[in-house]
């Protein structure tokens, strides 16, 4: 009588529970978990993130245009050839660059949209869990003869575990955890490249540059330019390299391994500890299936046989 009683208010909190999510009073209370808290901190990161990469694709985009002047200016066969064999690998360097960051950029305004709509859709995948696992709760406690419904919806229940721990806990904790790995890892070097290439820039195109960009058609001045350049990437290539290779390599852990390899992570993880707690393991479900085919194809002939003995 006391398990029946204990089961039955379990059954209406489960509904309490659910009214309240599919209310939206659930989300109210998130703050008090901190996730409130991770979510601003998320947000603050992901702009300031943002901006550091915008900054950083303004820079390339200006070395990457120069190099492209130059590349393309005619001075002579023999001195255009030599232009062409230096400044081409640069250029390709630098291109590749500017993929990274232009990348990395939109992978950025992708998480904060990902993690937006998580926020509007978390609490309807809450209030769907807790159906769900009311019913199956229902089905195992009270209708102990509806097995193949006592299975959906116990899968069911250990699938919407999931999705809904991802999109209130996991994908927040996942960023948040790739914004402490990449200040810890990648954000030292990513700023010594951009500052570099920031110094770059401002030599190859100077302000009076900026202010008049016909300048870039006279032929002494780009000659002055060709000249720079040659001279810089004779004794700086290696530099610019290791600075190109810095930033690619440092955008890409930022914005796509850090965060999302922290996601998959925490996803295995959770789907392995929901199906202990919910009794979900790969062999207990063939044993099932097992038991279940045995019983349906071998008990009933043996039954009928000891019955006509």
């Amino acid at each position: 009588m006391k398990t029946h009683i204990t089961k039955i208010t379990i059954l209406v909190l489960l509904l309490i529970f659910m009214s309240l999510s599919f209310s939206g009073y659930a989300d109210r209370y998130t703050g008090v978990l901190g996730i409130r808290t991770m979510a601003d901190s998320n947000d603050r990161y992901l702009q300031h993130s943002f901006d550091k990469a915008l900054d950083g694709f303004l820079i390339i985009s200006g070395i990457k245009m120069v190099f492209a002047v130059i590349e393309g200016s005619d001075v002579g066969v023999g001195f255009n050839l030599e232009i062409g064999d230096i400044v081409q690998p640069a250029y390709d360097y630098i291109d590749v660059a500017w993929q990274t960051v232009l990348t990395g950029s939109v992978v950025l305004l992708m998480t904060g949209y990902f993690l937006q709509a998580a926020a509007i859709l978390d609490h309807w995948f809450l209030s769907i869990t807790l159906l769900v696992l009311f019913l199956f709760l229902a089905t195992a406690w009270f209708l102990p003869s509806f097995r193949r419904s006592c299975r959906f919806f116990k899968h069911a229940s250990l699938i919407l575990v999931v999705i809904t721990s991802a999109l209130y806990v996991i994908f927040p904790l996942s960023v948040t955890g790739g914004a402490a790995l990449s200040k810890i890892i990648t954000e030292p070097s990513v700023q010594e490249a951009q500052t570099e290439l920031e110094n770059l820039q401002k030599e190859l195109l100077p302000p009076q540059m900026e202010a008049d960009s016909s300048l870039m058609t006279r032929s002494q001045d780009i000659k002055d330019r060709i000249d720079f350049v040659i001279h810089y990437l004779r004794n700086k290539t290696r530099e610019l390299t290791v600075w190109i290779i810095k930033l690619i390599a440092g955008y890409i852990f930022d914005c796509i391994v850090f965060p999302y390899a922290l996601f998959l992570i925490l996803v295995w993880f959770t789907r392995i500890v929901a199906g202990y707690l919910f009794g979900i393991t790969d062999s207990h479900s063939l044993r099932q299936d097992l038991d279940y085919m045995f019983k349906k194809y071998y008990a009933v002939p043996q039954e009928r046989g000891n019955a006509s003995s």
